[in-house]
């Protein structure tokens, strides 16, 4: 089933030009509809607020202005982006959570693109992508500050492990899997598991095969790098501009915690990384 219709996060990140770029380029080639979507939170006032003269009500309009202000720049942005890219969308800009105004129009959209940085920069700007990974029920596709590649029908790298994890996730990609310059299923193993990691590539591979995706399978043992810093190296010896994983994940104390690898992946894959993720 195709992608019809997409969100990318329009907030003030310095990536944010090359984000709407490659988000219309992927609209484009999908034939889909690219949604616009971006928020403020209100702050809250400094505490000596009224100890330097001025009422809370001047502060919170203050603060209003300028959050419309700020929405009002980033739709301009966006609407730019897509007169010039000839990209059908609309437009979704409140004040109020980003992450909550993202997961909300989800509704409408089978995936969306933020950046990875856009949650640590402000919480009031911008959704953690993690944490919108986590609770949004869709593919979530992270894009890194400066990617070396662009991901529309580039190859991808798919991360395998035997686990529902993984098979979700490999189902969620699948309209950017068919349209993929070359797909490699990639499985790190024990080095005693070699034989058997080929054979659950190969199957992995013949699936794909079965929905049009033309797959290589690639079984390598483990050496003494960790896992995740062994995926993009793999990634960047294959020239891909995307790499696909799924992960699990875990709430505690109103923060997701991951493994290691989905953890490495998410801070430091140089290019697009789309998460499947599941909630235990």
């Amino acid at each position: 089933m195709p992608w019809t219709s997409l969100i990318v996060y329009v907030d003030d990140e310095a990536d944010n030009p090359a984000r709407l770029t490659e988000a219309c380029a992927l609209a484009s080639a999908h034939g889909a509809r690219l949604i616009g979507v971006s928020g403020c939170a209100p702050e809250t006032p400094v505490a000596d607020a009224y100890g330097a003269g001025i009422l809370l009500g001047e502060v919170m309009a203050a603060q209003q202005a300028r959050n419309e202000t700020t929405l009002k720049s980033a739709e301009q942005r966006f609407r730019g982006a897509i007169e010039a890219a000839g990209v059908e969308g609309e437009w979704r800009g409140d004040v109020g959570d980003p992450t909550g105004l993202t997961l909300r129009c989800l509704r409408a959209a089978d995936a969306a693109l933020v950046g990875r940085d856009a949650g640590g920069a402000s919480a009031w700007r911008a959704p953690h992508p993690a944490d919108l990974a986590m609770r949004s029920g869709r593919p979530v596709v992270v894009l890194p500050p400066n990617p070396i590649r662009s991901m529309v029908d580039a190859p991808v790298l798919l991360a395998w492990t035997d686990t529902r994890e993984s098979r979700l996730a490999a189902q969620a990609a699948l309209p950017l899997l068919k349209r993929a310059d070359g797909v490699r299923v990639v499985e790190l193993c024990d080095p005693d598991d070699t034989d058997g990691a080929r054979l659950r590539t190969q199957d992995v591979a013949r699936w794909l095969a079965g929905h049009g995706v033309a797959a290589e399978p690639d079984a390598r043992a483990h050496d003494d790098r960790p896992h995740g810093r062994r995926l993009i190296d793999c990634a960047e010896e294959m020239g891909v501009g995307l790499m696909v994983s799924g992960a699990w994940g875990h709430a505690r104390m109103r923060q997701w915690i991951f493994g290691g690898v989905t953890q490495t992946l998410l801070n430091e894959a140089p290019v697009a990384l789309m998460l499947s993720l599941i909630h235990i």
